[in-house]
């Protein structure tokens, strides 16, 4: 069964053999560029936002993350999870 196994992978290019199997369960809801995009905008300061505050809420990021486009929708909580991560 080894053997088998080894000429299904001499068939696949690097790409495919690094692929990741279709998992069970809900898809994501946000690609990786949206998550980095969530975390670099956590690292500005509020002010070039324009927002009177002095440090990021979860409710403030949420509604920056709308306002910008990052993501159509998207609540504080969750916000708050990605950047706890």
């Amino acid at each position: 069964m080894a053997g088998l196994a080894a000429d299904f992978l001499d068939d696949l290019s690097i790409e495919e053999r690094l692929d990741d199997l279709p998992r069970p369960g809900v898809p994501p809801r946000l690609t990786a560029n949206q998550i980095c995009q969530i975390q670099q905008l956590a690292c500005e300061k509020p002010e070039e936002s324009g927002r009177p505050i002095s440090q990021w809420t979860s409710r403030e990021i949420a509604a920056e993350v709308i306002k910008r486009g990052i993501v159509d929708t998207i609540s504080a909580r969750h916000s708050a999870r990605i950047l706890k991560k």
